[in-house]
């Protein structure tokens, strides 16, 4: 899909000008290149805010055409948002030359249904946009990942990713789709005592007795104190 914006070169700068230039729906504007000179540009806001909702949050490449001169290939390097109304301050443009190499992030769009998720897993997506580096006739508009076949702890890495003449500026094992095995709270409840502790025995004077009988047929012995003394033998 093309991209067309149409700018205008403007020669008032500073904060004054660019003040003014808001207030009338312009929005202040910069184009620069390798070995390229900086030119200011004045952007209708109404038109480049259409854009942006074209492009959802993408950085293609934009056919760019500054007045009456032939449309350069560009592509939205920075951009100002005022804080509270998101409303935009200032943009700059870099041109993008035949056969050079540029760096920009793409957008990762996710297709189909994880199995892991059917199964009760977490889709967990934290690379939405990949940084890539290519020349301009290399540069997709998006990555799309089929993750259909994503299994439960599973996850699809920047290596898994092949795009013919793109190399990509981030670390290679770096995932970018993962299906989470959720965190289980098993709650151990203790289990109550239930050991009975037997009451001590009274040990009554009968019992005592019956304990100290001796049995039937067994000689009761004396006490050491109670037998005989053997008379001593007469010198």
């Amino acid at each position: 899909m093309e991209y067309r914006l149409k700018v205008e070169e403007r020669s008032a700068s500073g904060k004054s000008a660019n003040k003014k230039m808001r207030r009338q729906g312009v929005v202040p504007g910069v184009i620069y290149g390798h070995g390229d000179k900086a030119v200011n540009l004045s952007v209708n806001e109404h038109d480049f805010t259409k854009l942006l909702e074209t492009i959802k949050g993408r950085s293609p490449i934009i056919d760019l055409t500054i007045g009456d001169k032939p449309a350069v290939k560009a592509i939205i390097k920075t951009m100002q948002r005022e804080a509270m109304t998101k409303k935009v301050m200032s943009v700059d443009f870099q041109i993008i030359h035949a056969k050079e190499k540029i760096t920009l992030s793409i957008p990762v769009i996710l297709k189909g249904s994880p199995i892991g998720v059917k199964d009760g897993g977490i889709l967990d997506n934290p690379l939405r946009s990949i940084p890539i580096r290519c020349e301009v006739s290399k540069v997709p508009e998006h990555i799309e990942i089929d993750i259909t076949d994503l299994k439960m702890g599973h996850s699809i890495h920047i290596s898994d990713i092949k795009l013919e003449g793109v190399e990509f500026v981030f670390a290679s094992d770096a995932p970018i789709v993962s299906v989470l095995v959720p965190r289980k709270v098993v709650e151990e409840v203790a289990a109550p005592v239930t050991e009975e502790l037997k009451e001590p025995e009274v040990i009554t004077e009968k019992k005592r007795e019956e304990e100290e009988e001796p049995e039937e047929g067994e000689k009761k012995k004396k006490p050491a104190a109670e037998q005989p003394k053997e008379k001593e033998a007469k010198k």
